[in-house]
């Protein structure tokens, strides 16, 4: 891979590559889901807090291959 001469002088002389108007805060997600998660509500539909749904996997097939679905991904797809 070949660097341009304004890239290589920029970096030469520790000047940034990128500018913006803003600052971001990183923001950590799966932190965030686990944290809602903690909070959100069990179902006690059968009015037992232990039902079969505490116990269930979602699977999906990623390129023939099943694997275990990421709440996550669950969430966003």
């Amino acid at each position: 891979m070949q660097i341009g001469s304004p890239i290589t002088a920029a970096y030469l002389l520790g000047l940034p590559d990128h500018y913006s108007s803003h600052s971001f805060k990183p923001l950590y997600w799966r932190q965030y889901v686990k944290y809602v998660l903690q909070h959100w509500p069990k179902s006690t539909e059968s009015g037992n807090l232990n039902t079969d749904e505490d116990n269930l996997v979602c699977i999906q097939k990623v390129k023939g291959q099943y694997m275990q679905m990421d709440i996550v991904r669950a969430y966003i797809y």
